[in-house]
């Protein structure tokens, strides 16, 4: 047997993958922190009450403090949860992670 080489793996958009975990009763939408296991805590107000409602919210707060289109931004898990995993297609991982910092309370 040949020796064994490690897999390569590309990303064809390019971007990065957020874990969002949403809490209501935010006077406004707010990035409230960054856990340390990477999970970005997201304040949105409690007038927003309909999955369809809080989606929209999330990605026009993500869409603002990313500075991205909305066309760049998908929600890939738990549309009907608090917990959703959402795609950021266009800005590296780093971008990204620095954008959410700057705009995160506890940064």
């Amino acid at each position: 047997m040949g020796r064994a080489t490690k897999p390569r793996f590309t990303q064809s958009k390019g971007g990065a993958a957020l874990s969002i975990l949403v809490r209501s009763g935010a006077p406004q939408g707010c990035i409230e922190c960054i856990t340390e296991d990477g999970v970005v805590i997201v304040g949105l107000p409690a007038t927003e009450d309909k999955p369809e409602q809080i989606n929209g919210a999330l990605l026009a707060l993500l869409e603002k403090v990313l500075g991205v289109k909305r066309s760049q931004l998908e929600i890939v898990a738990g549309e009907e949860s608090a917990q959703k995993l959402v795609a950021v297609i266009g800005p590296s991982p780093e971008i990204v992670d620095q954008a959410l910092r700057k705009a995160s309370k506890t940064a």
